[in-house]
């Protein structure tokens, strides 16, 4: 059943501080555009995501194909979308196979689009709401 629950809403300090949490790991810190980064995290709002699948999608999707940051955008927008599940009183479990790297890849070099996505995260929500 998908997860329709109130969701957290993402702010523009959720991004910028997944962006320093992706930075832990290299690259170079900046915003090289701040309205893509704005556009991104509003996308799963926009009216059209009901879900908490496809909010994430949605943002996961824009975040990286926006690269709103001057590097680290695959990162931020992993670690942002995480954010976004685990304050919506869910969780990600992941199937043993999954490889998040190649995943993230893919949505970034145009293999894996939002359609993809939906049914992708769709089969790892889980409700942490008793």
């Amino acid at each position: 059943m998908p997860i329709v629950n109130e969701h957290y809403q993402i702010t523009l300090n959720d991004a910028l501080n997944a962006h320093e949490e992706a930075l832990r790991y290299g690259g170079r810190s900046g915003v090289s555009n701040l309205g893509m980064v704005e556009s991104a995290i509003g996308r799963p709002y926009s009216g059209y995501h009901e879900t908490l699948a496809q909010k994430a999608s949605a943002l996961l999707h824009s975040m990286i194909g926006n690269h709103g940051f001057v590097d680290g955008n695959k990162r931020t927008s992993w670690i942002l979308t995480m954010v976004l599940i685990d304050n919506s009183g869910a969780e990600l479990v992941l199937k043993e196979d999954d490889l998040i790297d190649d995943l993230v890849v893919d949505v970034a070099r145009g293999a894996l689009g939002f359609d993809d996505l939906v049914p992708w995260f769709e089969a790892r929500l889980v409700s942490t709401d008793a």
